[in-house]
């Protein structure tokens, strides 16, 4: 190999890791409380699969923004796709609740699609906060039908100096509740 041809590769190789990605990992817990009693589900319920509409090739990217973090120059990604630790997300949520949650031939199931991840830097009481807003659309299937859809708006709103993971459990935390806050959606299934 030629001194010119290793060169270049070394430049190509530094300018990828000056863009990648800071990696952040999400290990999420639901301890909120939504209040809302789902031990009386109407049949067997399961969270069925989330996919990713975003338009990107990287499952695990939450946002490209870097935030202004030189650090994280391509953005932040998760350890695993966003839309399995969503999913997983609203399983903890309904099992928080008292459902009993199925794998399959279940009566009702709910599934989504990450639609836009947005996130940005915004001062609240003069405290930088790391605002990310997740956009999902949730549909309520029973059986082959489509029974009942929305689209939530998850925003997460922490103090920049707790990080990126504490502002994707705020986001996490604020779909749960808005899904088991949402009186149509509890009329469905309860």
């Amino acid at each position: 190999m030629k001194f010119r041809e290793l060169l270049l590769i070394c430049a190509a190789l530094l300018s990828f890791s000056a863009f990648a990605a800071e990696e952040v990992t999400v290990q999420f817990n639901y301890e909120g409380n939504h209040g809302v009693d789902l031990s009386k589900i109407r049949g067997s319920f399961r969270v069925a699969e989330f996919t990713d509409d975003r338009g990107q090739d990287n499952p695990r990217l939450i946002t490209a923004s870097d935030l202004g973090n030189s650090a994280a120059a391509g953005g932040y990604q998760a350890q695993a796709p966003v839309t399995e630790i969503i999913q997983d997300a609203f399983r903890q949520g309904f099992a928080s609740g008292g459902a009993e949650l199925v794998e399959a031939d279940e009566a009702m199931s709910i599934s989504g699609k990450l639609l836009s991840s947005e996130a940005q830097i915004v001062e609240r009481d003069g405290v930088e906060m790391i605002q990310l807003t997740w956009r999902v659309n949730v549909q309520l299937r029973k059986g082959d039908r489509n029974i009942w859809q929305i689209t939530l708006f998850g925003r997460g709103r922490t103090p920049a100096a707790d990080g990126m993971t504490a502002t994707v459990h705020a986001a996490l935390n604020r779909l749960i509740n808005e899904l088991l806050g949402d009186d149509y959606f509890l009329q469905e299934i309860l």
